[in-house]
């Protein structure tokens, strides 16, 4: 019985392929392979909270390919918290989204992961930890792109209305400009959070955040291979319904600076205004702020000095070891990333060999 079973769908399996394949239509995987290790030894007087994040994540998905330009995926994602014995995996979050790509536009729909279509918002928008345990951070990102510029839209509708649950959605605008070495970036969102159904003691609450900067990021030659740096201002507004019938403003300013050479940098960011999360203490706990809770000190001053330690078309890994000083303290953070992936689109003799590594400068400079 077993056995004809085992028949059965290898028949099914033939049977969908053929079909597909008589419509034109071409089958596709991929798997996405994501762990951390995130051990923060901050001090409560930072605002912050000392705490050991590590865990995985594994991402199967398979697909159908139009054309060159429409595409329908749906997958799994699996997430364990190393240390976590009552429950395996610790969290499931499913994938499924259509992507249509075809210049000047890239449309995503759906439940997806967006780690990458966000990955020019800093932590002081969207925390890491957010980042690393919730997959799926957007429903729709549309993207239009020139040459020298690009400008987003998204929406993550991150909270369903229930008697239990509050309703919640941000919907997000960003882009970027750039004249040869120079650039202008913007990137913001608005976050609506709302109160559960029946429930007249939770007050609606408005809140946003914006970073805007000029800078400029240019390969530098024999001294360093990339330098990246650019000042502006970082805002944000907040406002309680029915409590409070003004709008809170804060800000201030806001830079970084990157150097890198042979995958060995520093990255500096500074920071100097208001407390940008006034309402932290009482919704922190309900993740009113996605950003990092170090921005609500008046000045926060972080510096990573990081190696890349792999960094291929399928394997990325970096070691980053941070200084975060806040409230007249010094506090310390270690943090590995390791990132796996495949997929049906790869090339075979397409292959990156550790370019922006310790190891590939070294390798390159013996080649000297």
């Amino acid at each position: 019985m077993e056995v004809t079973r085992r028949i059965l769908a290898f028949a099914a399996l033939l049977l969908s392929a053929s079909l597909c394949a008589a419509q034109g239509l071409q089958p596709e995987w991929s798997a996405t392979f994501f762990a951390f290790a995130d051990n923060r030894e901050y001090k409560p007087e930072q605002r912050q909270v000392p705490q050991s994040l590590l865990g995985s994540w594994l991402v199967p998905e398979v697909g159908l390919r139009f054309d060159s330009i429409h595409r329908l995926c749906t997958g799994v994602g699996l997430l364990q918290q190393f240390g976590d014995v009552e429950k395996f995996p610790s969290r499931v979050e499913y994938v499924a989204y259509y992507r249509y790509c075809a210049k000047p536009f890239e449309l995503y729909a759906g439940v997806f992961p967006a780690q990458q279509l966000l990955a020019d918002y800093p932590n002081a928008l969207f925390y890491d930890s957010i980042v690393n345990l919730r997959l799926n951070s957007a429903n729709i990102f549309w993207k239009i792109f020139g040459e020298q510029w690009h400008a987003d839209i998204w929406l993550d509708w991150a909270g369903r209305q229930t008697a239990t649950q509050r309703e919640a959605f941000l919907v997000g605008v960003a882009g970027r400009y750039r004249i040869k070495s120079a650039y202008a970036a913007l990137q913001s969102y608005m976050h609506h959070f709302a109160g559960a159904a029946g429930r007249s003691d939770q007050h609606i609450v408005d809140n946003g955040m914006a970073r805007l900067c000029l800078g400029v990021a240019t390969p530098v030659g024999l001294l360093l291979d990339s330098l990246n740096a650019n000042a502006g201002m970082l805002g944000a507004y907040s406002r309680e319904r029915s409590v409070d019938p003004h709008y809170r403003f804060s800000g201030g300013f806001f830079g970084e600076v990157m150097l890198e050479k042979f995958g060995v940098g520093v990255k500096n960011t500074l920071y100097i205004g208001d407390n940008l999360m006034p309402l932290y203490a009482k919704y922190s706990a309900e993740r009113l702020y996605w950003g990092d809770p170090f921005y609500q000190n008046t000045l926060y001053n972080r510096s990573d000095f990081y190696v890349q330690l792999f960094d291929t078309h399928s394997v990325q890994a970096k070691f980053t070891w941070s200084m975060h000083a806040a409230a007249g303290i010094l506090s310390h953070q270690q943090l590995f990333t390791l990132n796996v992936n495949f997929n049906s689109q790869q090339k075979s003799g397409a292959k990156r060999h550790n370019r922006r590594t310790l190891a590939g400068g070294l390798k390159r400079l013996g080649g000297r």
